[in-house]
Formats: structure tokens, sequence, C-alpha cells
């Protein structure tokens, strides 16, 4: 615990940078405010596990906080990978206090307070539940930096975890200090329709949808504002996005299943237009199945060469459109063969 001191007249007070309590001088009303935040970002719909969408960080989320305390306010003081000093790894949640204090984005446990000379960078992590591998001072930009390695998307898990970074720093003031979230992974969603209305005729579902040689897995880096990826060249990975029935696809569009996300990278490796029959490289295959009044349900599946670049924070929307091409028959008669036959003579 650092302590800062304050020279007033004659009078000498010493104040704690986690303080629990406003400090009172007999002359003077020295009111140390209390930190907050505004954490900015996509509303989620449960706690720390959803996609968040839009602008709002829902309250229902909670994110760890680093700070780093300069008492100059120029940073100058830390070294590369220097350990945060003055906040660490603490829980910052939406929560009112004692003494009837307002619900305000703060930690639940502790009351925090700005001191009153010099200045804070802090770096934020969401969801809670993740742990960094590392956090440190970058040095050479002045900014918080962190770490995670092999992160893993893992289905039934976390496919629909929004990973998220944010940095800021401020010095003394009474309003809450802005957190802006950024996205650190893809998000992926999957719309199908059909190119015209088939239903008086067609019952048509869509029953999987599988993405072939890609990455499940990364190192990603969070640095200067901005997010890296790396480890991610190893592209062998099969991910079922969707494997539930979809049924009666028509000409509307209808999202399959939820929206989740993935580890950003090139999927782009080329088929070799060389090799026949064979499809390299990253490709979707999307199970279907048909049925007609009549007619035994046919099911297949369909496979879809793709190559596409994941970026961070960006949002891919493949949608598949179905066309269904009508049995139709052009009928033709083959023309008859004439042939000779002997004379018969009839005779009387």
């Amino acid at each position: 615990m650092k302590t800062y001191q304050l020279i007033l007249a004659t009078a000498l007070v010493a104040l704690s940078a986690c303080n629990k309590e406003d400090v009172v001088n007999n002359d003077t009303n020295l009111e140390s405010n209390e930190i907050g935040f505004v954490a900015v970002n996509r509303k989620a719909t449960k706690a720390n596990d959803a996609i968040i969408s839009g602008t709002t960080y829902g309250h229902d989320n909670t994110f760890k906080v680093w700070g780093w305390q300069s008492e100059g306010g120029a940073f100058a003081e830390f070294a590369d990978n220097a350990a945060s000093n003055f906040m660490t790894n603490l829980t910052i949640s939406w929560t009112g206090g004692r003494d009837s204090r307002a619900e305000a984005w703060r930690n639940a446990d502790n009351y925090y307070y700005w001191p009153f000379t010099g200045k804070i960078s802090f770096l934020a992590i969401h969801p809670s539940t993740v742990a960094p591998s590392t956090t440190g001072w970058d040095a050479t930009n002045k900014k918080p930096q962190a770490t995670i390695a092999d992160y893993t998307i893992t289905p039934a898990s976390n496919e629909t975890t929004d990973l998220m970074f944010a940095t800021n720093e401020g010095s003394r003031r009474a309003d809450a200090l802005p957190m802006v979230f950024k996205h650190a992974l893809s998000q992926i969603e999957v719309q199908v329709k059909t190119n015209e209305d088939y239903s008086n005729d067609v019952a048509f579902d869509v029953e999987s949808v599988v993405f072939h040689n890609i990455d499940l897995s990364g190192d990603v880096a969070y640095a200067n504002d901005a997010i890296s990826w790396t480890d991610n060249t190893t592209q062998s990975e099969t991910w079922n996005y969707y494997t539930t029935v979809l049924e009666d696809i028509t000409d509307s569009y209808q999202v399959y299943g939820a929206a989740k996300v993935n580890i950003p990278q090139a999927a782009s490796i080329a088929d070799d237009p060389a090799t026949t029959n064979v499809i390299e490289g990253t490709y979707i295959t999307v199970g279907y199945s048909m049925e007609q009044t009549g007619s035994a349900k046919i099911t297949g599946t369909v496979n879809i060469s793709k190559p596409q670049l994941w970026e961070a924070g960006k949002r891919y929307v493949y949608t598949l459109n179905f066309k269904l091409n009508e049995i139709l028959f052009d009928p033709t008669v083959t023309d008859w063969i004439e042939v000779a036959v002997d004379t018969i003579n009839i005779l009387d």
C-alpha cells in the first residue's frame, strides 16, 4: 500500500491510496473523490457470458482492473512489464455501498479514491472470469499491456463469451472514468433462406453447419490499445458451429442458432486447382434435408470452399441461400422407323 502526503499550513494529513473513508482536516475539507468507472460496450443478456451488442455494458457483467499510479503524472518511472502498483486484479461490478451509496461501477468489497496528485493508468479485461497470463507496463508507449496464452474456444463453454480489453488514464476527478472495451474475438453468424418460397411443395431443413480447417486457439496480446493474435497458423481443427435442425426454411432470413465467437485468423488457404475431387484449406460443410409429398426424405451435405479473413472486433454474417431447381420434363417422341416388308401377293 503506497502512502501519499499532503501538507496544508502546519497540518500533515497522511492519505492511503486505498483509504476507505474521506479525510477531513480541522480547518479545510479535503475530499478525495471515489474512483468510479463508466464501462462502455454492448449490452449482455446474462452476466459475462454473451456476445454483447451495441455500446452499453450491461449491469450484470463484471470485469477485472489493474492500475499504475504515477506520482509525477508522466509514467516515466515504470520500466517495461512493471507490475501494477495501485490496483491489482480487482473485480469491478455494478454495485451500491454502505451508507446507502448509489450503485456505480466499483469494487464491491472496498472503496478506492483518487490520489490528490499524480495520474493513474488503468487496464481492464472482460469478463472477470478470464485470467491473463501476464499484465505489465509498456514503457515505450507508456500504457498497460496484457497477454493471454492459448486462449481456446471450447464448444458449449465459451463460444458466446465476449473477450474484451480496455485502457484509460486519469487523475483526480468527480465523475466516473470511461473504459471503452474493444472486442478481441471475431463474431460469426449464419443466416439461411431460400431464393423463393418452396413451402407449399417441399419441407426443407438445415441440419448442420461445420467449419473445417480452422484454429480454435491462439495467443492474444493487448498493447498500445491494439489487439493482436499469434500462434494460430496451423488450421487443422473442425468447428461444429451448429448441429441442431432448423426446420421449414423459407424465403425469409432466419438466424441459424445463436451467433458465436472464434479466434481471429486468416482462414484463407486456397484450393489447389491442380488437385481434383479434394477440397483443401478452409471450407464449410452444410447438412440439409428435404421432403416432398409422395417422396422419401432426402438428406445430404454440400461442401463450400470459403476463404475468409476473420479480424478481431468484426462480425461476419454467412448467408446460405438455397436454390431448388424444380424438376421439369421436356417430352419428345422418337420418330417411327420405316421398315420395308416383302410384297405379299394376294391371289384369287
